[in-house]
């Protein structure tokens, strides 16, 4: 196999050493990438065990968010699809993609329009859209093309309390806090452009003709307009029209629904026993107000004192706009346990309606309730 970069012997062992330890788990697209083991551990600069972990938590989400068939199963939301400042410029020298991003955009009001979740989903819908352009591109040029390049726009991008310091400051505000969170392997491929130097440093990358124009290149819309705007999405105000209505809470007027009061610095575990293999746990559940904390985790039985296992990591769920409803289907016999987390909440109690029921798959293809019991 040809790889982006030459590589040593210890390297070369590495990647397959982490193949050999994964291969069982990653999802059948991840598959698709025959780089995609390299990728995990260039990006945490060859450590293999760090790349590990950094593979199976990956693993681990594109499950959870059925990423594997994002792209053919899931619709974006007209408002994020139109508002959402992500656009593709073109290709580099080196045909790699490269992205615009405009941080200034109409943060409230995307938030006012969709759920976080949705938002959650539509970020990886986006990078999921990203990593088909690479294999594209790969087979294409018949080269390895492994990464992007991303354009990001920090002009216009204001805090509420410093509205007379220049954008470079939050610049640097935002960089910094990023680095208590983001690798160093991954920092050090940003790099910071002052807009006098923005056209000169672009154009080392991007041939002058994919380079639209506002952006110091000669790329135009059809009609000559610099801005690019059909290709390109300037962050720009959204409608209220597309805003969400708070919805009227149903669940607590459910028979079926149980109530909850989760205290404040605090948790509530449930636990359901699933009997048969590749059964499916389903659930449904709204709070009387602002949010909860949502997990899923499993052990082989009850009386197994180890540590539960992650299966959804804790979100914190807002149920504003519409009661939270999921499915997970249980590969195996054990006891389940649902989360409802509130430990982070210094004042307020949570009062929240739950439906949790076990089903399974029939024959015919329909779901039955099948029968369990709550693990005491």
């Amino acid at each position: 196999m040809i790889f982006p970069e030459p590589l040593s012997p210890a390297q070369t062992a590495a990647i397959e050493e982490l193949k050999q330890r994964t291969i069982k788990d990653v999802t059948p697209k991840m598959r698709e990438d025959k780089y995609v083991f390299y990728r995990f551990l260039k990006a945490r600069n060859f450590d293999l065990k760090k790349a590990e972990d950094m593979l199976r938590k990956t693993i681990s989400w594109r499950k959870e968010f059925k990423v594997d068939s994002m792209l053919t199963d899931y619709k974006p939301q007209e408002v994020l699809v139109k508002y959402f400042p992500y656009s593709l410029i073109g290709f580099d020298k080196e045909g790699f993609p490269v992205r615009y991003v405009d941080f200034a955009a109409d943060e409230k009001g995307i938030f006012r329009s969709a759920k976080k979740v949705d938002l959650v989903k539509y970020g990886i819908f986006l990078l999921e859209k990203d990593s088909e352009l690479l294999k594209t591109q790969s087979q294409k040029l018949g080269k390895p093309i492994t990464k992007v390049r991303y354009i990001c726009n920090f002009a216009g991008v204001t805090l509420s309390k410093a509205t007379n310091k220049t954008s470079s400051i939050y610049y640097s505000l935002m960089f910094s806090v990023a680095k208590t969170v983001v690798a160093t392997e991954v920092l050090n491929k940003f790099h910071s452009i002052s807009s006098d130097k923005q056209k000169e440093v672009l154009l080392e990358v991007i041939d002058e003709n994919e380079l639209p124009a506002f952006l110091g290149g000669n790329k135009t819309d059809p009609d000559g307009n610099p801005q690019c705007n059909s290709f390109i999405i300037h962050a720009r105000q959204v409608p209220e029209r597309y805003f969400l209505k708070k919805s009227e809470k149903t669940l607590a007027k459910s028979p079926e629904a149980k109530k909850l009061i989760v205290n404040r610095f605090s948790k509530e575990s449930i636990f359901f026993e699933i009997k048969e293999s590749d059964s499916y746990l389903e659930w449904e559940f709204e709070t009387k107000n602002r949010d909860i904390g949502f997990g899923l985790y499993f052990k082989e039985s009850h009386e197994n004192d180890s540590k539960p296992m992650e299966l959804l990591p804790k979100q914190r769920i807002d149920t504003t706009f519409g009661s939270e409803v999921g499915i997970f289907k249980c590969e195996h016999k054990g006891v389940y346990i649902v989360v409802f987390d509130n430990s982070y909440s210094w004042i307020y109690s949570k009062e929240l309606y739950y439906k949790v029921k076990i089903t399974r798959e029939c024959e015919n293809g329909i779901r039955d309730d099948t029968t369990f019991r709550i693990a005491e």
